[in-house]
């Protein structure tokens, strides 16, 4: 249908619904483009916008129909759009925070007829708790207070993440010293109700009362539970303090290594104590073993004692599988040694699963100076995608063989060290020739 030319008088003698339909039939039925503009029409009567939003929200709340994992995604765009007229086109931000809340209370009934494994439609509703956030300030106490105290409790999912940094201290601490003394409570467990003192402690930056909180579960704490509470000395800024809840955890593992030496080296970093930081990275790379940690500790010391982890660390290096011994290798920048250990370890490269962004680092770091090197690394990667006999992976195995063939070039190899491209490709196609796809892919190079 040919579309008619509309004149702006013509517009401005026309009435919403009449503005309305000429903007559907111009835009071919794009119901989320007329969504929009429909709002942005109704933005100039504020009782309209707001009407029109209530309603799209109650068709949220009254939907009933499953949402499959398919059409969450479509769904999640719902809400998304919802949460976009409030913060573009609601100027009063009290209106706004109430319209956020309205939305945010559908999140248990849309949770419970959904399919959303992908968590995008947790994702829309958490923009809508931001939203909300953003609405904080113009709120008085009182309502913040039965926002939060409505909000709180997601049935059938636990509590909400209503708190941040913006709701003040007067409302987090009535709100803690009620469920505090809080018992036999219809709508919230002791799990959820730990939580939420856990949450109101955090953001009154109080560790004690975060404390009398884990309490409620028993006094006996666990090694993780006394991580958290040294997690909250630090955001209060407490180090000695901090120091001191560390000292009672029984046993660093490689599970608790990470947590445990960081918030040490923060505490004794805030307390201006060098000596004892080099201590908390020697630890903490002995129980570990992570190259990231070596290459923190190494950079506190010189000398002698410099040389003497540097080379206890390369030793120990060799010792690991060839992705491992590599990682060490490359942190430390020690080409020769990567060199080294790649030519001696050629049978088992195609046996060492060497993940495609640590071959990109490494081939960019060996190219100039190695690159028959890299060559033996590019055919390992080859090699291992051979090995499973699945067609989805030649495709990987080809482009390494490009890449070998594209060092020779680049770098006019004329000598080899190792056995040349060509011979080596020979035999590679002999050996898998009864692979017809990989066959085919590798006589198209």
């Amino acid at each position: 249908m040919a579309k008619r030319k509309i004149r702006l008088e013509e517009i401005e003698t026309l009435d919403y619904k009449k503005v309305a339909s000429l903007l559907y039939d111009m835009l071919d039925g794009n119901k989320e483009l007329y969504g929009k503009l429909d709002k942005l029409i109704l933005s100039a009567n504020p009782k309209e916008l707001i009407k029109a939003i209530k309603k799209d929200i109650a068709s949220i709340k009254r939907g009933s129909k499953f949402i499959d994992y398919y059409n969450a995604f479509e769904f999640s765009k719902k809400i998304q759009h919802i949460v976009d007229d409030i913060l573009l086109m609601v100027e009063d931000k009290k209106i706004a925070s109430k319209l956020f809340k309205e939305l945010i209370l559908t999140d248990s009934k849309v949770y419970l007829r959904s399919d959303d494994s992908s968590g995008v439609i947790q994702t829309s509703y958490r923009q809508c708790l931001q939203g909300w956030f953003g609405c904080v300030e113009f709120m008085s106490e009182d309502e913040l207070y039965r926002d939060i105290k409505e909000m709180l409790v997601c049935e059938g999912f636990g509590t909400r993440d209503v708190f941040n940094e913006a709701i003040p201290k007067t409302v987090l601490i009535k709100l803690y010293d009620e469920y505090f003394v809080l018992e036999n409570h219809s709508t919230i467990d002791t799990d959820d109700r730990v939580r939420l003192l856990k949450e109101t402690a955090h953001y009154l930056s109080e560790p004690t009362r975060f404390i009398n909180a884990l309490k409620l579960n028993g006094e006996d704490f666990k090694d993780y539970e006394l991580l958290e509470i040294s997690k909250e000395y630090q955001y209060a800024n407490m180090p000695k303090e901090l120091l001191e809840e560390l000292q009672k955890v029984k046993e660093v593992s490689s599970y608790n290594a990470r947590s445990f030496y960081k918030l040490q080296v923060w505490a004794y970093s805030e307390l201006q104590e060098p000596l004892n930081i080099i201590l908390a990275y020697k630890n903490w790379y002995e129980k570990s073993r992570e190259v990231s940690v070596l290459k923190e500790y190494l950079s506190l010391l010189d000398g002698e004692m410099y040389t003497r982890v540097k080379q206890e660390a390369l030793t120990y290096a060799k010792s690991l599988s060839v992705g491992g011994a590599l990682e060490f290798f490359y942190t430390l920048d020690e080409k020769k040694l990567a060199n080294n250990y790649i030519f001696e370890n050629q049978e088992s490269l195609s046996e060492s699963h060497l993940h495609d962004a640590q071959i990109k680092s490494i081939a960019k770091w060996l190219e100039k100076e190695y690159p028959q090197t890299l060559i033996l690394l590019y055919r390992a990667v080859c090699e291992q995608a051979l090995s499973q006999s699945i067609s989805k992976y030649y495709p990987k195995g080809i482009k390494a063989l490009k890449a070998c063939l594209k060092l020779e070039k680049q770098h006019n190899i004329n000598s080899w060290e190792i056995e040349p491209n060509e011979s080596y490709m020979q035999k590679l196609i002999e050996k898998h020739k009864k692979k017809s796809k990989f066959v085919q892919l590798f006589n198209e190079v």
